[in-house]
């Protein structure tokens, strides 16, 4: 089975937290069975693990027992809608697609606020040294609605290159993007830490999308109407585990990225210096929706075609009330 695919138990951690409550908080213990884009290769969800480990997510009376992976874009939509699953940690532009599809989500907090480590590559011997020599191009990025997607396209509108002059292609996850620019499939691929570091040696960077787009909505916290309705309280405690593993994780990222390390199953030291360069007092998000990051999420979404020119209303996709008042941020009603 594809590891990106699994369901990894986290319980280990709340089996701890557990044992530290009284019977009573015991009992009380909601369960939560979640999905998180790219789990467990890549760290999007490193928050919810760091809190649920530590045993905080069972102070606030939650356990997550599960996080279902995926291969980003609208797979990880799927995994809540179809699956099963209580809540997910989607890409935006999937989730807001998916939500003016019809589909019965809500967003109901930020998650992750930068591009961080996002960026295009080549091989080392590529003539291409630049996004603009990326002009009559294959570029790759994971899967339709994805975030590589929407940051491709907001990157080369920045850099003053139409999107529609690069041919793209959805290439699959990380792995099959660096594949396929192995076998001479892609001219340039999507890839992020640790991948990119790793084959250093072999490839090279052509542009980080933070060198055009500093602000950027990556991921979102999504449920459905029954479950925010039915466990509003519940939601409302996971979102402030949520808050509370990111400000851990900004403090201690050495100790966050161990943590995170050992729940996913992967090797420490690029867990860690991935989660560093990342720079994760703004790469994780507290809960609350940044007016700038939004907008630059739709901007792309319209760029890549994902949207059409009108502005959106927002309250048909955003939902605030889980969230600690402190977080709930003024939008416009349009945009």
């Amino acid at each position: 089975m594809n590891q990106a695919r699994r369901n990894f138990l986290i319980s280990g951690g709340a089996a701890a937290a557990t044992l530290a409550l009284p019977r009573s908080a015991q009992a009380a213990l909601t369960t939560f069975n979640i999905t998180c884009t790219h789990y467990p290769e890549q760290d999007y969800g490193l928050p919810i693990v760091v809190a649920q480990q530590l045993g905080q997510m069972g102070k606030l009376g939650i356990d997550v027992k599960s996080i279902t992976g995926s291969s980003g874009g609208g797979t990880t939509v799927r995994n809540v809608t179809q699956g099963g699953l209580s809540l997910g940690q989607v890409a935006t532009s999937a989730g807001i697609k998916a939500i003016l599809a019809g589909e019965d989500l809500k967003i109901i907090g930020g998650a992750v606020m930068t591009p961080g480590t996002i960026c295009w590559i080549v091989k080392k011997d590529s003539s291409i040294k630049s996004i603009k020599d990326l002009v009559g191009k294959t570029v790759g990025f994971t899967q339709p609605g994805s975030v590589s997607e929407s940051l491709l396209a907001l990157s080369l509108k920045a850099a003053g290159i139409d999107p529609t002059s690069v041919k793209t292609r959805a290439a699959g996850g990380i792995g099959e993007n660096f594949t396929l620019l192995s076998s001479g499939g892609l001219d340039a691929a999507f890839t992020v830490d640790p991948i990119l570091t790793e084959h250093s040696s072999e490839v090279r960077v052509v542009f980080f999308a933070r060198d055009y787009v500093k602000k950027f909505l990556q991921t979102v916290w999504v449920t459905d109407s029954a479950t925010l309705k039915d466990q509003s309280p519940q939601v409302a405690a996971f979102l402030r585990g949520w808050t509370w593993g990111a400000e851990y994780t900004a403090s201690h990222p050495v100790d966050a990225g161990k943590i995170f390390a050992k729940a996913a199953q992967q090797d420490e030291a690029p867990v860690i210096y991935t989660l560093q360069h990342e720079q994760p007092a703004q790469y994780f998000g507290k809960g609350d929706l940044d007016k700038e990051a939004l907008s630059n999420a739709l901007e792309a979404m319209r760029f890549g075609k994902l949207l059409g020119p009108d502005k959106i209303d927002l309250s048909k996709i955003i939902d605030q009330s889980a969230l600690q008042v402190s977080m709930r941020t003024s939008l416009p009603t349009m945009l």
